[in-house]
């Protein structure tokens, strides 16, 4: 049996409700929809951490990132010789990891090429695969200089970003005068379809395509920008900040955007809807590439993933942003769609990201290494066989980007029924996900549910043993030893 292809679509910031097929938002989109009717969507998947570089370490090591090692960029340009120490991997670190995933592949057969966002360390980037572009924001911007077209990338325009330090982005939206054929995630559309044009004809291929929407700023040409009605859209019930949540969420960074942007809905009705258009910018992005494969008529030896990092708050939880362990910020994306397996399958299996590195293993035939801390999905995709169990136990983690950040290190656990959420050094959460969807009633005091929390406590904390997590002690005191 041949080695399929394998083509990883990755969108940055896409919440799952965005996905058209699921019906939860106006949100369209066709392309990944109909991804979804050959294959398998994983509805429950979550993120290990809800933050760029700590989600793609995962992703790419197979490892969570507490695990992963990390460092600066200025370090020497070649993994071998490389000094492999250094502090855990931080959303602005450059991975210090073996490239395993793409060196197994590489030693199958397969060629693999980069296209896009990376955020884990330009210097080890070719590394990792065989061909990479577009993984540096300068390149874009140099590229529409080079073209004569106006730049744009929309974080060079000071009013998509806020007043505070750091000047991040904030949820203002806004046109892009660029044509969409040279936004920024066409133009990695079009290095993804150019490599593969460009790849090796007696090599499989393994090609990642990493958009960088639709992550803020919000400002994105016609006619995405308007191609939702902001008018309708209903007030989330969890718009407002909850009775019972952390102390730490009063004072953070995210809650002072929020509070600059608006305290009420009415300020973000359209950065939703804006918010929506962009994400069908980037499906039509996933239309190219899949028509690519189907003129080419490789559709039928080609798996195709799609997925997110993480998501976005959108101002629920009156926090802007990602960061947080709440679901909007916490589920993400995941359809996979392999050639002659059963389509149309929505599973509410308990899956993550963590996942991914031992399900691309899976897919090629190889043996996922047992290093890796993910579980290989690709007997579902291919077979609709060997599901995890829905109340699978799922993990996350975050550590704040500084002390602007204002909130603290949190340890996540859910069987996706219950999630527990460790604060550091602050107030615990538990929430009831089946009674209590929207995670407005933070049940860490009621006598009822002791038992689950003492159960999930002991999961996190054998989790945490297992996984070497340098916060385990810690935790222990704050939690176990009082009980």
């Amino acid at each position: 049996m041949s080695l399929p292809n394998i083509l990883l679509l990755i969108s940055d910031q896409q919440r799952a409700d965005t996905l058209g097929f699921r019906g939860l938002t106006p949100c369209r989109t066709p392309h990944i929809d109909r991804l979804a009717e050959q294959g398998v969507s994983f509805d429950r998947c979550i993120t290990p951490s809800p933050i760029c570089g700590p989600a793609r370490a995962a992703i790419f090591s197979g490892r969570y990132p507490h695990q992963v090692r990390g460092a600066k960029e200025d370090d020497p340009h070649s993994i071998e010789g490389r000094d492999h120490g250094g502090d855990m991997m931080l959303n602005d670190y450059s991975l210090r990891e073996p490239p395993l995933l793409t060196q197994l592949l590489k030693d199958r057969g397969y060629h693999t090429a980069y296209a896009g966002k990376w955020h884990l360390g330009a210097d080890v980037v070719h590394d990792w695969f065989d061909a990479a572009w577009g993984f540096i924001n300068r390149q874009y911007m140099d590229w529409c200089a080079e073209s004569g077209l106006p730049d744009g990338w929309p974080l060079n325009d000071d009013s998509v970003r806020t007043h505070r330090k750091p000047n991040m982005s904030i949820p203002v939206t806004k046109v892009n005068p660029i044509d969409p054929a040279h936004s920024n995630d066409a133009w990695i559309a079009d290095i993804a379809l150019k490599q593969l044009a460009e790849r090796p004809s007696d090599k499989p291929f393994f090609q990642v395509c990493s958009f960088n929407g639709p992550h803020p700023p919000f400002k994105i040409p016609e006619p995405y920008f308007s191609m939702y009605d902001a008018s309708g859209i209903p007030e989330p019930p969890n718009f407002r900040p909850a009775d019972g949540e952390p102390d730490c969420k009063g004072q953070s960074f995210y809650r002072l955007l929020w509070q600059d942007h608006g305290e009420y809905w009415e300020a973000w009705r359209k950065s939703f809807a804006v918010y929506w258009g962009f994400v069908t910018l980037i499906d039509d992005q996933v239309g190219r590439l899949l028509g690519a494969l189907e003129a080419e008529g490789i559709m039928e030896e080609t798996v195709v993933i799609f997925c997110s990092d993480h998501g976005e708050m959108l101002g629920q939880h009156g926090l802007w942003q990602k960061f947080q362990p709440y679901e909007e910020s916490l589920r993400v994306p995941l359809v996979i769609r392999a050639p002659g397996g059963p389509g149309g399958v929505r599973s509410n299996a308990g899956v993550s990201l963590i996942d991914l590195a031992p399900t691309l293993h899976g897919l090629a035939g190889i043996q996922p290494p047992e290093v890796w801390e993910g579980r290989d999905l690709s007997s579902a995709c291919r077979h609709g066989t060997a599901f995890p169990a829905q109340d699978r136990l799922l993990f996350s983690e975050q550590k704040p980007l500084g002390a602007f950040h204002g909130e603290t290190d949190w340890r996540l656990v859910t069987d996706n029924r219950h999630k527990y959420v460790w604060n550091r050094g602050d107030r615990d959460e538990l929430y009831d996900l089946e009674k209590d969807p929207w995670e407005m009633d933070n049940r860490t005091e009621d006598k009822s549910t002791e038992k689950v929390l003492n159960r999930l406590q002991e999961e996190l904390r054998e989790w945490m043993e297992q996984t070497g997590d340098p916060l385990r002690e810690e935790f222990e005191r704050e939690c176990l030893t009082t009980k």
